[in-house]
C-alpha cells in the first residue's frame, strides 16, 4: 500500500511539473513565438531545472506539439459538445466558428499559442480539419452552402477564422466590441459559403449572443 501511494504521489507531482512547463511555454510562445525562445527561458519561467525539462520533453518541438495538441483537443471538445445533436450545416458551422472566436476572446494567451503551433493548419485535407470539411460537405449536400471548390472553401473559412481569432486575441490594441466583431466575421464566412447575407447575419448574431451569455470558460 505504501509503495502504491508513493507511486501515485510521484505521478501527480510529475504531471504538475509537466503542466507548469506547458503553461509557462504557452505564455512565452503566445508573446514571442517558438523559434525565439530558448529552453533556458522556458525552464526559468516555469521555475524548474533544465534537466527537469528533458525528463518530460525531448526538445522544443516535442513541447510545441504537446501544447498545440492540448489546446486543440480542448477546443475540439468544446465544438463537439456545442454541436451535439445539431444536423443543420449552417448552424454547425456557426457554432464551430463562434466557439473558436469566443475562445480567443476569453483565453487570448492560449488562442495565440495555438495559432502559432498548428503546422499544416490550412491544409484542407489534413486530419485536424476533418470537422470543418465534413460540415461543408454536409452543407453542399443539403444545399445550405454553395461553393465551387470544397478545398478552397475549407482554406478560406479556416483563414477567416484564424485571422479573426488572432485579432480578437490581440491584447495591445483590443477590439472595442469583440462579440460584435466576431459575429460580423462569422456572418462574412457563412455568406462566403453561399448563405444569403441576411440569414448569415441573423445566425451569426444569435450564435455569438449565446456564447457571450455562457458563463463557462
Amino acid at each position: 500500500m505504501g509503495t502504491t501511494v508513493a507511486v501515485s504521489r510521484g505521478l501527480r507531482k510529475r504531471e504538475r511539473t509537466r503542466g507548469e512547463i506547458v503553461a509557462a511555454a504557452e505564455r512565452l510562445v503566445a508573446a514571442r513565438g517558438l523559434d525565439a525562445l530558448s529552453i533556458d527561458e522556458i525552464t526559468e519561467a516555469a521555475d524548474v531545472a533544465k534537466g527537469t525539462f528533458y525528463t518530460h520533453f525531448t526538445d522544443k518541438d516535442d513541447l510545441a506539439a504537446a501544447i498545440g495538441r492540448q489546446i486543440r483537443l480542448d477546443l475540439e471538445d468544446r465544438i463537439t459538445r456545442m454541436n451535439a445533436g445539431v444536423k443543420d450545416a449552417g448552424v454547425r458551422m456557426a457554432n464551430g466558428l463562434a466557439t473558436v472566436l469566443d475562445y480567443a476572446i476569453r483565453q487570448p494567451v492560449r488562442a495565440r499559442a495555438l495559432m502559432r503551433l498548428i503546422p499544416g493548419s490550412v491544409d484542407p485535407e489534413t486530419q485536424i480539419n476533418a470537422g470543418i470539411r465534413s460540415d461543408i460537405v454536409l452543407g453542399q449536400k443539403t444545399k445550405v452552402f454553395q461553393v465551387p471548390s470544397l478545398n478552397a472553401a475549407v482554406v478560406v473559412t479556416l483563414g477567416s477564422a484564424m485571422s479573426a481569432a488572432m485579432r480578437l486575441a490581440e491584447t495591445h490594441t483590443p477590439v472595442p466590441t469583440p462579440y460584435e466583431f466576431a459575429a460580423d466575421a462569422i456572418a462574412i464566412a457563412l455568406a462566403g459559403l453561399g448563405m444569403k447575407p441576411a440569414a448569415a447575419q441573423r445566425l451569426a448574431r444569435t450564435t455569438m449572443d449565446s456564447r457571450r451569455k455562457d458563463t463557462t470558460t
